[in-house]
């Protein structure tokens, strides 16, 4: 209690009685919290009430301020003092309120209504859950009317339930503004039948289904976003070498396990004891070529360790190579490698060495080079392993740093695996690039306007996240290794920091720039730091497409989380959904809300207007994706018709045949290869060898004999029947051209053999007086 609490004269107990009297007909007319809520129809009423009100708190207050002096009674706590001031104060602005509420006239109203009916024929009507000042102010200058998120039930439109009830003025607020968050008021209660085209909200809230329904309504949340998380982020990158494309999408991503899959903790161990095997032999060559000991007379590591590395890392380089199809290496046991990896441990991380060798220290020296240059071949994250084999342990769900830890025991892993929080365990970098002996990473605003075909704008300004500790690899601290904003907050920086570094300790991307300009190396930003984080967020939402929400008129934005190595290439560690946009830090303050500006530039400045500004926002990638043609109400028919054998009378033209093959329903072709074929057969038994080949008659140019062609057709279409062939001209004078009936077929055979035998003969003779002359 103050002093002046304690000299404070107190109350007599009538007053208090009288004071009590006050407070509650002060409740009954609204004045205080707790109170009921006044409503009156005219405005006589209310001034009558407000003029009460000012009397009894003049009364009040006269009473409060005349109250004698007696020892014997109560003082007056700063509780009551508190309780007192607070009506005063609500009095008066219950009473400014009231003024105010009466300057929306009916024809003020009219405006407003008829403001509202074109926002909602223009589709300019947005909601938004939470604060959001900066999304709420541009959207406003754009002439859009926001509606307000109501917990209870939506109020009816008319015209004396939407201006009744207004909010109270703030002592903080001037007239104008007060008046125009009233007309705000009354317009969200214009549109409360109305659906909004604009919804803005960045958690996930059980209202989200009931405004994904409508598909023309925009919003800045996809419904699913499976890399967003640790675990989906390293099931989905497994299989992003399919989607790696040279300058376009290239993901640089730690080989990363998820612990609740057997199979992923079975690969997990093998990562787990080949890097150590590594871990060895670079621990073995570096301490050589740094001319440190390796070996002592105190030593408790046998040499066949070092022996056991050499010969796992040479198996290694020998699957790769493929040479062990037709060789095969010993069995290696479980105990041996846990006995390897105690050996390990001791060397690495206890600083403990070998006892003597027997052979010379040069020649293995020599072996364990050759196999490591061997191995960087076929091991494309040889660079970042270090030779600690450290692994980092995160929880596949959670973020801001929690339940984040470090480990290099495989025992460490098996304590959480039967835990219901999936983990993953990720191989934790070891050469980071640090500036001024500290870690940091890289924040990386981007934004997926649309999945299919995908579309992402990444943001030109980033910012950089130190940690406030001194880095260093023998300390496990959260401090040293996790570089967000929630863990380094709740630290002091290091006092053995350079004081070079900020003391919020977050840079903007122009003040990196300037350090590499400073250490010789400023195209690092523009020629491989920059490109290379555009490549990889291109991969990561390639292999993501396919799990991706792709509801139409949605956007997100993501915030990806960097870090580089020593050779400058940045290296992806998550994505995370629902980026903290808060003014934190000074660089923040200046980021976050450029960025939220930039963001409605791009979806709805450039809806309009595809030549719109869009801010520091640059469409990075969109993918080609062929357009489905239009469907001109073309239907597919397939027409035919049936075959069968027909019975009809053969054509006029084709009367040389007989009928019993124009019954077979056959066409002109097939009737000609048909007789080709018959030709072809019976071309020897027919024609002597002095007359030219008839293939058929179709074929044959040369000029008609009678007799041949007599002769063959008798032979060809002679019948099982015992019907002969009769000429045409013999058969039916008048006209030729006609089949011969079957009434006027006759045997003939008798006929026709004297003369082919003088035909024989003549043919003899002639073919004598040509072997006479020649």
């Amino acid at each position: 209690m103050s002093k002046e609490e304690k000299l404070r004269p107190p109350l007599p107990r009538d007053t208090y009685k009288e004071t009590n009297r006050i407070l509650e007909k002060m409740r009954e007319t609204g004045l205080i919290l707790g109170g009921k809520d006044s409503k009156t129809e005219k405005n006589n009423e209310k001034e009558e009430k407000n003029k009460e009100n000012e009397l009894t708190m003049e009364k009040l207050n006269r009473l409060v301020s005349s109250a004698p002096s007696s020892p014997k009674l109560q003082t007056v706590t700063a509780e009551i003092q508190e309780t007192v001031d607070r009506c005063t104060r609500r009095s008066k602005t219950c009473l400014e309120s009231t003024k105010y509420k009466c300057t929306i006239t009916s024809d003020r109203l009219a405006q407003l209504r008829k403001t509202v009916e074109n926002a909602t024929k223009e589709h300019r009507t947005f909601s938004i859950k939470g604060g959001w000042p900066i999304i709420r102010k541009e959207l406003l200058k754009r002439n859009w009317i926001e509606k307000y998120e109501q917990g209870t039930k939506q109020r009816s439109q008319s015209a004396d339930d939407v201006t009744s009830n207004l909010p109270v003025k703030q002592e903080w607020e001037s007239p104008s503004t007060y008046v125009e968050k009233c007309e705000r008021t009354v317009m969200s209660r214009m549109l409360s039948s109305y659906d909004v085209d604009f919804y803005w909200s960045m958690r996930k809230e059980p209202s989200d289904l009931q405004h994904r329904g409508n598909a023309y309504k925009l919003i800045n949340r996809f419904s699913r976003s499976l890399f967003a998380s640790k675990e989906g982020l390293a099931l989905l990158l497994q299989q992003s070498y399919w989607y790696s494309e040279e300058n376009i999408s290239n993901i640089s991503f730690p080989r990363c396990y998820v612990l609740g899959f057997p199979d992923h903790y079975n690969l997990f161990v093998d990562d787990f004891r080949q890097t150590a095997c590594m871990g060895l032999l670079k621990w073995f060559t570096q301490r050589y070529e740094d001319k440190l000991d390796v070996h002592s007379i105190e030593g408790s590591i046998p040499h066949s360790a070092l022996q056991f590395a050499l010969d796992r890392c040479t198996e290694y380089v020998a699957e790769q190579k493929h040479l062990d199809i037709d060789k095969e290496f010993p069995r290696v046991w479980d105990h041996e490698w846990e006995q390897f990896l105690g050996f390990f441990h001791s060397v690495v991380h206890k600083d403990e060495l070998f006892y003597d060798f027997k052979d010379k220290l040069l020649t293995k020296y020599a072996l364990a080079k050759t196999c490591l240059k061997e191995i960087s071949r076929f091991w494309p994250q040889f660079d970042i392993d270090g030779m600690r084999n450290i692994w980092i342990m995160k929880p596949g769900n959670k973020c801001r740093g929690r339940g984040i830890q470090l480990i290099k025991n495989i025992a460490d892993v098996d304590k959480i695996m039967g835990l219901k929080v999936k983990y993953v365990v990720q191989k934790y970098i070891e050469k980071p690039l640090i500036i001024y002996k500290t870690k940091f990473d890289i924040r990386q605003w981007f934004m997926v306007t649309n999945v299919q075909p995908l579309t992402i704008w990444m943001y030109k300004d980033s910012y950089l996240r130190f940690s406030s500790q001194i880095f260093s690899l023998e300390n496990f601290h959260e401090s040293l290794h996790l570089t967000n904003h929630a863990v380094q907050c709740k630290y002091i920086n290091g006092q053995l920091r350079d004081k070079s570094l900020p003391d919020d300790n977050m840079w903007d991307c122009h003040t990196f720039k300037a350090y590499l300009k400073q250490i010789g190396c400023m195209e690092k930003w523009n020629q491989v730091i920059f490109p290379g984080m555009r490549q990889s967020i291109i991969c990561a939402m390639l292999a993501s497409q396919d799990t991706m929400d792709r509801r139409p008129n949605t956007f997100e934005i993501y915030g990806a989380d960097f870090i580089l190595s020593e050779d400058f290439t940045p290296w992806l560690l998550e994505i995370n959904c629902s980026p903290d946009l808060s003014f934190s830090t000074s660089v923040t303050s200046r980021l976050c809300p450029q960025c939220m500006e930039d963001i409605i530039k791009v979806v709805l400045d450039r809806r309009k207007d595809s030549n719109a500004d869009t801010g520091l926002f640059e469409m990075v990638y969109k993918q080609n994706y062929p357009k489905t043609p239009p469907y001109l109400g073309m239907n597919l028919s397939v027409r035919g018709r049936k075959l069968f054998r027909t019975r009809g009378k053969p054509p006029k033209n084709e009367g040389k045949e007989p009928r019993e093959r124009m019954s077979l329903g056959l066409s002109s072709k097939v009737r000609k290869s048909l007789d080709y074929y018959k030709a072809e057969t019976l071309h020897d038994n027919v024609a002597t060898k002095l007359l030219p080949k008839l293939l058929s008659p179709d074929i044959y140019k040369g000029p008609v004999i009678e007799d041949l062609m007599e002769e063959l057709q008798k032979s060809m279409y002679e019948s099982d029947s015992g019907i002969k062939f009769v000429h045409p001209r013999t058969a039916n004078p008048d006209n030729p051209c006609l089949e011969p009936s079957r009434n006027h077929l006759q045997d003939t055979t008798a006929k026709k053999k004297p003369a082919t035998a003088g035909r024989a003969a003549e043919r003899k003779t002639a073919s004598k007086r040509k072997r006479g002359k020649h």
